[in-house]
């Protein structure tokens, strides 16, 4: 994970009440319809799997996006220094159509 070291005890722990509470709701689901609900420490590794293969394909999408955007920022600065040229340009030929004109 792309985070800090106290981002990602906050997550740890974050995960660890998910499934405590995952237990909780077994427990009010067994007293209101008479079945029994099993959590095991599989179904939490497979929680955690899955939320590492969403964080992965989510982190790849945003940077990709900010590829993407640092790609166009360059493009515009590129232009910004064309176009600033350009004006200089268009400033020599304006003295020169100036000059002929008179």
């Amino acid at each position: 994970m792309d985070a800090k070291d106290d981002i990602r005890n906050q997550l740890e722990r974050h995960m660890g009440k998910c499934h405590d509470l995952v237990n909780e709701v077994c427990d009010i689901y067994f007293q209101r319809m008479r079945r029994h609900v099993y959590v095991t420490p599989k179904s939490y590794l497979s929680f955690i799997d899955l939320y590492k293969d969403v964080y992965k394909k989510k982190y790849e999408g945003i940077d990709k996006e900010e590829q993407n955007i640092r790609k166009g920022l360059d493009r515009l600065a590129e232009a910004s220094l064309g176009v600033e040229e350009l004006k200089i340009d268009l400033k020599a030929e304006e003295i020169k159509l100036k000059e002929a004109s008179e």
